[in-house]
């Protein structure tokens, strides 16, 4: 479906029930940069794959979701400590939500300058997160595939769809450069 606009962020419905979500930073010698997420809704919760850029940017997520979808979120998951991935965890601990992240990207995310998941993930040999660190987690199919963008990268898989999120560890074919890869 097509492009809604809300306040600074656009969404956009990718299947019946998730929703992709875009923020943008102004960043000197590159101008407004793009940063995407995921809103996935699970029967009566609605669970939250990376914050914007910012806390109001995350709060203007929440209230999005609060208007158009009127469920609870449950959780959110980032996919690993940069700003556009994890600058808006106090939103989202000011809203009682629980969060979820790597331990490496909780390890990093004070470095970074940025608040930390409450919650750290852990993954078998495979790549596949341990069950027992990702509870609740319904459709949402989260593995590590090693090192790629940063160190701490993960994906996101929806089971029931043909949607896999790779966060910035998979880029756009029309991009001029890696990005940021610290």
């Amino acid at each position: 479906t097509g492009d809604q606009r809300f306040g600074d962020l656009v969404f956009r419905q990718l299947a019946p029930n998730v929703w992709q979500h875009t923020s943008y930073l102004d960043m000197p010698g590159f101008g407004a940069v793009a940063s995407n997420g995921l809103i996935v809704r699970d029967g009566g919760r609605v669970l939250v794959v990376d914050t914007a850029w910012t806390d109001d940017q995350t709060a203007q997520i929440l209230n999005w979701i609060k208007q158009e979808i009127n469920l609870p979120v449950a959780l959110a998951v980032v996919t690993h400590a940069h700003q556009d991935k994890m600058g808006g965890m106090n939103a989202l601990h000011a809203a009682g939500i629980a969060t979820y992240a790597n331990a490496l990207s909780n390890q990093l995310a004070p470095q970074e300058g940025l608040v930390a998941a409450q919650h750290s993930l852990t993954f078998a040999a495979n790549g596949w997160v341990e069950p027992a660190t990702a509870p609740n987690f319904g459709p949402l199919k989260v593995f590590y595939p090693g090192p790629g963008h940063t160190s701490d990268n993960i994906t996101v898989g929806i089971d029931g769809t043909d949607i896999a999120f790779g966060g910035c560890l998979i880029k756009d074919s029309k991009a001029k450069s890696l990005g940021n890869l610290g």
